[in-house]
């Protein structure tokens, strides 16, 4: 298995990526490759990929965001690993990943989300040292109509 940061010019790659991964996902389904090349362009995002034998079988990505005082925390926004890859290491190895790519960035804190009855997401944060909250997260989100 090998992971894999995608950069500059990978915007194929990219979308190759989630097409194995999430197929039903917008990026799978993607035909503007000026779409995946801004995400890939953007300094503060990065990808990554899992490859077995040059096959795609997980991906992660997530963005670095800088506050006021100038610290850097890098937040994980998605991960996934092929139903018929799992239990072999690969999303502990693209998490991994992820932080030692957040620590090189200059990262102090690394966080994530995961639903409560995600049990085996839970389990892998935790036997990767993951500080748990004990009542969970709450997130809320909006999505605002692109043409208002």
């Amino acid at each position: 298995m090998e992971i894999r940061e995608l950069t500059g010019g990978d915007a194929d790659a990219l979308v190759a990526l989630y097409a194995a991964v999430l197929p039903d996902s917008p990026t799978a389904q993607t035909t503007d490759p000026v779409v995946p090349q801004g995400f890939l362009d953007d300094p503060a995002t990065f990808a990554l990929g899992a490859y077995v034998a040059d096959g795609p079988v997980g991906l992660a990505w997530g963005i670095g965001m800088r506050s006021p005082s100038g610290r850097l925390t890098t937040y994980l926004h998605e991960l996934d690993v092929r139903s018929d890859h799992r239990r072999q290491g690969i999303g502990t190895a693209l998490v991994t990943a992820a932080m030692d790519l957040g620590r090189r960035r200059g990262s102090t804190r690394f966080w994530l989300s995961t639903g409560g009855h995600n049990e085996a997401a839970q389990a892998l944060y935790a036997s990767l040292g993951g500080d748990c909250k004990p009542l969970g997260d709450v997130n809320y989100w909006w999505e605002f109509d692109r043409d208002a």
